[in-house]
């Protein structure tokens, strides 16, 4: 039987001592390397958040610089929206093949040199280049580290950790949100890409030197990196092993292409339905997030008062994500997850007939910050829980890739109705319903894991 420590002593002294990792990590208590790989994997999901807000701060002045409407920037804004969906699908095979660190640090630094070439794009062709490759490392890093987290928490804390974790995305938000005004006044907008560059490229050093591999991941595909493994396990439980000691994990081995096991082993329909929540919910905030400034100014409101009514989305986020996994752990998911996301699409109808108020708009821009940030930050702990060491990263790429998918084409097709003549009221009950179908797929999904586990 397994000891407290996750370590199994022999009755024999001629017998070698057994660590499984698995044990180690789920029965030990949280400690300083825990703490630093998620603090570490945290800044990386801040970075995406604060550059979400650069960008836009930014677009104005880019304008003037290159030249070009406004109006036109729509393709800018969507190329680094698509680069993140390709770079979550293509990171998170690769993560599973070459490891969760590695492809890490690359992804981070692929984000900082063309956050920093951003500032110097003298034509919109390079500049939507320079955001597109961009957003692939915001997006191929999004699987890493959140595969990463995942196998260095507690079974007993890991949605909590994911969720809180996740909500340094929104955090870096607000606060470059706060910060950015500042530094365009001060220093001007190419500051922005300068210090959206240079601060990447210093965690990506951070990640190379402190960041230690996933434990469950060498073991399950590099089970021939004994000194590497070993010394990683001794600085986790903060003691020497016994001698001789044989380090495994009861993780599942699959090998061959990452991506065909998602549906395999009676995997497709859980994947498949997995897939829609996230869909449907990045779909909506991104709608939320890009479409009430301007339907705030068709009703005569200052831009100031816009950028605070968004603020709010940020801010209600924050709290529905960093809440979300401790809910669950508490009262399981159906139980918030499915009212999350009908409240979300109840706050997001509310907000189409509040568009002509800011202190109602950002009421409801709040709520749907909450409760659509609650039922995302939920699916993502679903995602990392849902698949095996060996296909996990794969696994949150591509239902994050889904995601950043949904980002892409709801702000679009929301567009488009507008653009037919559709009132903001017609056009967010539409996107409202999301939430009543994201809702409905994770009943769908919760019988599906429930079948596969009796």
């Amino acid at each position: 039987m397994n000891a407290p420590d996750g370590i199994v002593r022999p009755a024999s002294p001629d017998a070698a001592a057994v660590v499984n990792v698995t044990d180690l990590i789920d029965q030990s208590r949280i400690g300083a390397l825990q703490i630093s790989v998620f603090v570490l994997c945290a800044l990386v999901a801040l970075l995406d958040g604060v550059d979400t807000q650069s960008i836009g701060v930014a677009a104005p002045f880019i304008a003037d610089n290159l030249g070009i409407k406004m109006t036109s920037f729509g393709p800018i804004f969507s190329a680094a929206l698509f680069g993140a969906m390709l770079g979550a699908l293509c990171f998170g095979p690769l993560a599973d093949r070459f490891g969760r660190k590695l492809m890490l640090v690359i992804a981070t630094i692929i984000f900082a040199i063309f956050t920093f070439a951003t500032a110097h794009a003298g034509s919109v062709g390079v500049l939507m280049g320079c955001r597109f490759v961009a957003g692939v490392g915001l997006g191929g890093a999004t699987p890493c580290f959140i595969a990463l987290t995942s196998e260095y928490a507690p079974a007993r804390a890991r949605a909590m950790i994911i969720t809180m974790q996740w909500a340094a995305f929104p955090l870096g938000g607000m606060l470059g949100g706060l910060l950015n005004s500042y530094v365009v006044a001060a220093f001007g907008w190419r500051a922005l890409f300068h210090l959206g560059g240079i601060a990447p490229l210093l965690i990506a050093a951070l990640l190379a030197w402190k960041l230690p591999e996933s434990l469950r991941f060498l073991l399950t595909r590099r089970p021939d990196a004994t000194a590497r493994i070993a010394r990683i396990t001794r600085a986790f439980s903060g003691h020497a092993l016994p001698a001789g000691a044989r380090i495994t994990s009861s993780e599942e081995k699959i090998t061959g292409l990452s991506v065909v096991h998602l549906f395999t082993e009676r995997r497709a329909l859980g994947t498949v339905l997995l897939w829609v929540p996230f869909l449907m919910g990045f779909g909506t905030l991104a709608v939320v997030t890009l479409w009430t400034p301007a339907l705030l100014r068709q009703h005569g409101i200052a831009a100031s008062s816009t950028a605070f009514v968004v603020a709010f989305n940020g801010l209600g986020a924050v709290f529905g994500q960093g809440s979300a996994g401790r809910l669950i752990e508490r009262f399981g998911v159906v139980p918030i997850l499915v009212p999350a996301f009908i409240l979300s699409a109840v706050c997001t109808a509310a907000l189409g007939y509040s568009t002509a108020s800011v202190p109602w708009a950002a009421t409801f821009v709040g709520l749907v910050g909450l409760f659509a940030g609650l039922g995302t930050a939920g699916a993502i702990a679903l995602a990392a829980m849902a698949y095996p060491t060996a296909i996990r990263s794969t696994g949150v790429g591509w239902a994050m890739g889904m995601g950043r998918f949904g980002q892409t084409l709801f702000p679009l097709f929301s567009g488009i109705m507008l653009g037919a003549g559709w009132g903001p009221e017609a056009m967010l009950n539409v996107v409202g319903a999301s939430g009543i179908i994201a809702a409905l797929f994770i009943v769908l999904l919760r019988l599906r894991m429930r079948r596969m586990q009796g």
